[in-house]
């Protein structure tokens, strides 16, 4: 507990001494999401928005030829494809290139998809990560457990992580045995912990402890964030179970950083980021924005990137805005436009429905619904033994998406994860099929 409590006055004396540029972003952050109705409040979002608008404008190949009024919607709306196609045109001039720090997400399609981080950029990031952790429950100091893909080559050295108090376990290689030495560890050592990691590895550690008929863990955890892929209700409710925690979602990306995040007590909406980040929820299919209430294409605007301004970026995910007591909010969120399913009658089927009923098949220890056609389905399923209950999980699954749809159940021994670590729940080949053949 000591050392806990020296690294985190460490870490704020060690940003002292350099100008103490993570404590007034982080104090900034403060000020707009704790306090939006204040007139301080909104007239610093607008002036950061003005700022980087006037910025592009000024400083980049791509928005120069645009119109320097301070208005989004003479932006034009971007996205990954757009970016790769011009990236070099949207590095500002004021930066050289050796100056900027890259970022490399393999991207949920799995096409690499760089970007380049100006390094007031990171420091805005870490001081959104403080935040954002710290409203989980998190507090600076402690020890994180962070469950993700950990790439050896881009990985810091052992002291800095013992430094830090960050345990990185490589969702790769997660599987019983590490889960179990990872537990031991935990109640064994009088340590203050949160989990941190993608959705699909903390599902794997709530099914260990429900195959091990486990008791409520023995170890000092205060809460639990799950990011990148949606939480479902089994892995929420299990957590919660077996360490008696808050257990909050975080959507964020790596060419970004954190977006939005679930309060602790809340709804299950998502506050935005809005100290750092302008959020639009714009039409399916125009770029008109969307009606309350209305599902749309999530469009953010990037308000600390000088390096590589991001304006109207579309990050290729679906949510519904809202607004409450000053701060914006996104009610749900679902995945790519790409990955939507579709019923029969070609309705959009909330991937939610696809999770919420898994969780009583506990046989079941990987699944994925594809969709090969407008009423063909697949469900590839990894279990251990026999599974006896194939009925009724078509017919389920016949219930949201049409009593005349084909759906076939097909045994795997893995469903495998994509280059970037994540496990994806939903893929719908149809929709990808069409669009390829528009393409052409």
């Amino acid at each position: 507990m000591m050392l806990e409590t020296l690294r985190r006055h460490a870490f704020w004396l060690v940003d002292f001494l350099k100008g103490s540029k993570i404590r007034k972003h982080y104090n900034a952050i403060n000020r707009v999401l704790n306090h939006p109705s204040s007139d301080e409040a909104m007239l610093q979002q607008k002036k950061d928005l003005s700022a980087l608008l006037r910025h592009a404008v000024t400083t980049t190949h791509f928005y120069r030829n645009g119109k320097d009024s301070g208005s989004l919607n003479d932006f034009p709306v971007i996205n990954k494809s757009i970016v790769r196609e011009s990236f070099n045109f949207f590095i500002s001039d004021k930066f050289n290139e050796s100056e900027l720090i890259p970022v490399v997400t393999s991207g949920s399609t799995g096409t690499p998809f760089k970007i380049f981080h100006d390094k007031n950029k990171r420091l805005r990031n870490s001081a959104d990560a403080i935040f954002f952790t710290r409203m989980a429950g998190y507090c600076l100091g402690e020890r994180m457990i962070y469950m993700k893909i950990w790439v050896k080559e881009k990985m810091k050295n052992a002291v800095e992580y013992w430094m830090e108090n960050i345990i990185p376990i490589d969702v790769i290689k997660l599987d019983d045995t590490q889960i179990g030495e990872l537990l031991y560890k935990m109640e064994i050592e009088k340590s203050t912990y949160t989990l941190i990691g993608y959705s699909s590895a903390l599902e794997l550690v709530c099914k260990y402890l429900e195959k091990k008929n486990y008791s409520r863990v023995k170890s000092h955890v205060r809460t639990a964030i799950a990011m990148s892929e949606t939480l479902n209700d089994y892995t929420k409710i299990t957590l919660q179970k077996y360490f008696d925690i808050p257990v909050v979602s975080r959507y964020s990306n790596l060419e970004n950083g954190i977006i939005a995040q679930q309060e602790v007590e809340g709804s299950g909406r998502y506050l935005i980021n809005t100290a750092s980040y302008f959020v639009e929820i714009l039409n399916m299919n125009s770029d008109k924005q969307a009606e309350p209430g209305q599902l749309g294409r999530i469009v953010i605007t990037d308000l600390f990137n000088y390096g590589m301004p991001l304006i109207r970026y579309d990050t290729g995910d679906l949510g519904v805005l809202s607004q409450d007591s000053g701060n914006m909010y996104i009610e749900k969120i679902e995945g790519r436009k790409l990955d939507m399913l579709y019923d029969t009658k070609g309705n959009i089927v909330s991937s939610y429905l696809v999770y919420k009923n898994m969780w009583q098949y506990t046989e079941i220890i990987q699944y994925q619904l594809i969709q090969e056609g407008q009423k063909e389905y697949t469900v590839k399923i990894n279990v251990n033994s026999t599974f006896s209950r194939e009925a009724r999980l078509i017919q389920e699954f016949k219930t949201y998406l049409g009593e005349d749809a084909v759906i076939i159940i097909k045994y795997v021994s893995e469903i495998p994860l994509l280059s970037s670590g994540k496990r994806k729940f939903v893929v719908n080949n149809f929709l990808q099929n069409m669009a390829n053949i528009t393409k052409e």
